[in-house]
Formats: C-alpha cells, sequence, structure tokens
C-alpha cells in the first residue's frame, strides 16, 4: 500500500529486490584472467548492478570463458530509459551524456562494450541519438558505434568461429520470449541461435508479442490491469509448455513474466552459463 500511495505503483506489481552488494562491488575485487588474448567491456545498467548481480557475473565468466578479460568501467548510472519512457527528455539526456562518458574510453581505446540489458543498450545504441536528439553528443556516438547486446555479440564470435562450443549437454525445456526492445535492434533472435548449440535443450519459442509491461508502464497502479491483458496469451503459452525455465533478454519482462506465470525467468547467459558448465 505505501508504494501504491507514495510511489504510484500497483501493490501486486513484480518489483526486484536489492542485492545484499552490487555488481561493480563484486567486479571490482573479480581478478583479471591470467593469458586472456582479446579484452571486452561490459555495460551492466542497473538490473545487473542492484538485482540482479548474478548474472553480471555470469556474463563476465562467460566472456572469460571466451579469451575476454572484461573491464567493467566505473561509475556506471542509469542509461536514462525510464525518464526518457515518462516524457522526462531533458532529465534523461543528463544521464546518457553522463554515461557515455564513462563508456566512451573504451570505445575510443577500440574496445567493443557488450550488455546484458536489451533496454539499456538499445538506448546508448539508437534511442537516445533518435528520441532524444543527441546524434551530436561525441561519446554517445562513439559509445553507439561499439555497444553490442551480449547475445548479439556472441553469436557472431560462433559465424567468425571464434565461440567456444564446448557445451555440455543441457537436458531441459524452455520457452523463449524476444522482448519487444530486443526486437527494437534489429539483429533477429540470437539467443536462438546460441541455444542451437547446446546439446539436448528444447527450445520452445513463445510467438506472443509482448509481455505487457514495457519497463515502468505496467508497474504503475493505472495500468497494470492493462499490462496483464496485454501478456495473457504470453502467459499463457509459458504455463502450457510447463517448462524448467523461461527465458527473456528484458529484465522488467523477466520479473513481470514471472510474477503473472510462477515459472522462474532467466537471461540466456544463465542457460549459456550452465552449459559451458560454469555453474
Amino acid at each position: 500500500l505505501l508504494t501504491q500511495r507514495v510511489l504510484g505503483l500497483h501493490h501486486q506489481a513484480a518489483l526486484p529486490k536489492f542485492a545484499s552488494r552490487t555488481f561493480q562491488k563484486w567486479a571490482r575485487s573479480h581478478p583479471q584472467p591470467a593469458g586472456a588474448s582479446r579484452r571486452v567491456a561490459y555495460f551492466h545498467g542497473c538490473g545487473a548492478n542492484h538485482y540482479e548481480t548474478r548474472l553480471g557475473e555470469m556474463a563476465v565468466e562467460v566472456l572469460e570463458h571466451n579469451g575476454f578479460a572484461v573491464d567493467v568501467p566505473r561509475g556506471q548510472d542509469c542509461c536514462g530509459l525510464p525518464l526518457q519512457s515518462n516524457g522526462l527528455f531533458e532529465p534523461a539526456r543528463k544521464y546518457v551524456s553522463k554515461l557515455s562518458g564513462r563508456l566512451a574510453p573504451s570505445a575510443r581505446a577500440g574496445i567493443d562494450i557488450v550488455a546484458t540489458s536489451t533496454s539499456c543498450s538499445l538506448m546508448l545504441k539508437r534511442e537516445a541519438r533518435e528520441i532524444l536528439g543527441m546524434d551530436d553528443d561525441p561519446d554517445l556516438r562513439v559509445v553507439s558505434e561499439r555497444m553490442f547486446d551480449i547475445c548479439e555479440y556472441l553469436l557472431a564470435l560462433h559465424r567468425r568461429g571464434e565461440l567456444r562450443t564446448d557445451f555440455r549437454p543441457v537436458p531441459m525445456t524452455v520457452t523463449y520470449h524476444a522482448p519487444c526492445q530486443q526486437q527494437g535492434h534489429g539483429i533477429g533472435k540470437p539467443a536462438l541461435g546460441l541455444f542451437a548449440l547446446i546439446p539436448e535443450l528444447r527450445v520452445i519459442e513463445n510467438d506472443a508479442t509482448c509481455c505487457g509491461v514495457a519497463g515502468t508502464y505496467g508497474i504503475k497502479k493505472e495500468k497494470y490491469a492493462i499490462a496483464m491483458k496485454v501478456g495473457e496469451g504470453l502467459f499463457a503459452q509459458i504455463r502450457d509448455a510447463a517448462p524448467e525455465f523461461a527465458v527473456c533478454d528484458s529484465e522488467t519482462c523477466r520479473w513481470h513474466i514471472e510474477k503473472a506465470t510462477g515459472v522462474p525467468n532467466v537471461h540466456p547467459v544463465e542457460v549459456l552459463h550452465r552449459a559451458y558448465g560454469l555453474s
């Protein structure tokens, strides 16, 4: 009731819990692997830094397994997407500018930047330039040119023959939902290409278009019922499939789907981490 009255959030909405320590704190004490042959930077977003910290750790471990030293630029803050989505363009621009300044040194050094938040990476890839009119920001421009969704990046490695494919069998059934923001990248569904490399993994692709949450939209008390209505088709497909896990690239979508279905939701990286025998 407090969140509903003070913050305007629906009391049944899926709200994440803060982790006991941030991903950034873990990263500062995580040793770089010896003998890494290449380097990449990781843009973790607020979700992996504050809530799904284990996802950030798994992303680093998967990249390290593939021979990367992973830089985690310090001082990463919000990408501004929630502000943009709520029409607060000027504050959003300030967040984009600050974050781009933190990531730009990596990009200027020729280091690719990968992200586990498909929504936040799309914000820096395209939306801030196209919606907020920030195409003249030099830091954002160089960051956007080096920004990759992590599944997009890993599948590109595979197509060049550079991805390790020492996957163990994963004898389970999962469903996969490509969220709207992931589709906005225009990269297809790279997670499915990666899953096809994993022995014994059965993947059921959901064909429902949207889970309904749309970032912060569906957790508002006046919009929650709409969000649940929009997501009904997807929720039914997942329940009917009875998977061990439902897989989705977007954190807010994962939280919403899990709350609505009762099925554990994970990022594609978590499936890869398991298949590599890292879990």
